[in-house]
């Protein structure tokens, strides 16, 4: 393909970063766009349905975005002049699960899907531009949800755990035995190089998203299956030589606004900082890594989106109130960067660095 980089197409302004999202217009309009450091939306295009995460390719101005779960598309787009190029549609009796990435050089699409018959997870590696499925492995779980690269070969999937069939997507089939766990898996050939779950008293603790700093640490956020009232932890770290999950300290007067829902994880581009949203609480919570210190909370409705910027312990978040804030929970500061009234962003924001 002959697209340009990202640098070819922002060379008026190198270094400017720009970020991905779906949104909405009420409920019947959808949209995928970018927006920049101002929070004016630069790009924009619409979608048949509601969207869940992007998926940016490394080299060339190229985004795509995953129909939301059970998700059947992801719709991919040439940015430099604003054409869809190509859709993806999952494998025969499989669905999408919101999120997809490629492989370091782009030149791999890599998918998360569930086999609705079974119920068993599966990983597809596929040949970009194609499509085309060139290895499957098993999740080694069930619904992995969200996967992220450490190094080039190495998948980190987060199996939430839930068994689910399109016809009632929203109806878990196993609440009684589900399962989670968070595996490392090695693309070259399959094998499962670690493995971790909670115990088995908090089976039904979710683990749904999931990010990975410099130093190989990943950070785990979970979604409570069980009683609102249960006090179980929200949040954790995994290592690839660690076995077991390492849960991070909440004020319980935090954990218990967080409603048991963790939405998007990530780190800041130091990794030195994590930040853990949840739209059911209205807020998103910091930790200093290393120390596993709990750095405090911004308020804002509905937030979920959270991205991390060009600078060290900043974040840029996004609402489905249409708010676009910048945050650096080490300095204390919070800004409100722009407040589209009418547009409801979606769960995920992706940064693209030209």
């Amino acid at each position: 393909m002959t697209t340009p980089s990202w640098a070819a197409l922002t060379q008026q302004n190198p270094g400017k970063k720009l970020y991905a999202s779906a949104y909405s217009l009420g409920k019947q309009e959808h949209f995928f766009g970018l927006f920049d450091e101002q929070g004016s939306l630069i790009w924009n295009t619409p979608l048949t349905d509601r969207a869940h995460a992007p998926v940016v390719h490394p080299n060339q101005s190229i985004v795509g975005i995953v129909a939301r779960r059970p998700g059947f598309f992801i719709e991919f787009f040439d940015v430099s002049t604003g054409q869809r190029i190509t859709r993806i549609e999952p494998s025969k009796e499989h669905h999408f699960y919101g999120h997809a990435l490629f492989s370091k050089d782009g030149k791999r699409l890599i998918t998360q899907e569930n086999h609705y018959p079974s119920g068993q997870g599966k990983i597809f590696i596929r040949q970009w531009p194609s499509g085309d499925i060139i290895q499957s492995f098993n999740s080694e779980g069930i619904g992995p949800h969200e996967s992220v690269l450490w190094g080039d070969n190495v998948l980190v999937i987060a199996n939430g755990g839930l068994m689910t069939h399109p016809d009632e997507d929203r109806k878990i089939l196993n609440l009684d035995t589900m399962k989670p766990n968070v595996t490392y898996l090695n693309l070259d050939n399959g094998k499962v190089l670690n493995q971790s779950e909670n115990s088995a008293d908090l089976h039904q603790l979710s683990i749904r998203h999931l990010d990975v700093n410099q130093q190989g640490t990943v950070a785990l956020g979970f979604q409570y299956q069980g009683d609102i009232w249960d006090q179980v932890p929200l949040v954790a770290l995994s290592r690839l030589e660690q076995s077991n999950l390492d849960y991070l300290p909440i004020p319980e007067e935090v954990r218990i606004r967080f409603k048991q829902y963790c939405g998007s994880v990530c780190f800041d581009s130091s990794g030195e900082v994590l930040a853990v949203s949840t739209p059911r609480g209205g807020l998103v919570a910091y930790w200093h890594v290393h120390s596993k210190t709990f750095l405090g909370i911004d308020n804002c409705r509905d937030v979920c989106g959270v991205s991390a910027t060009n600078n060290p312990h900043e974040f840029m978040l996004s609402s489905g109130a249409g708010s676009i804030l910048k945050s650096n929970p080490v300095q204390s500061t919070t800004t409100s960067i722009e407040n589209h009234t009418d547009l409801h962003w979606d769960n995920h924001l992706h940064p693209i660095t030209a």
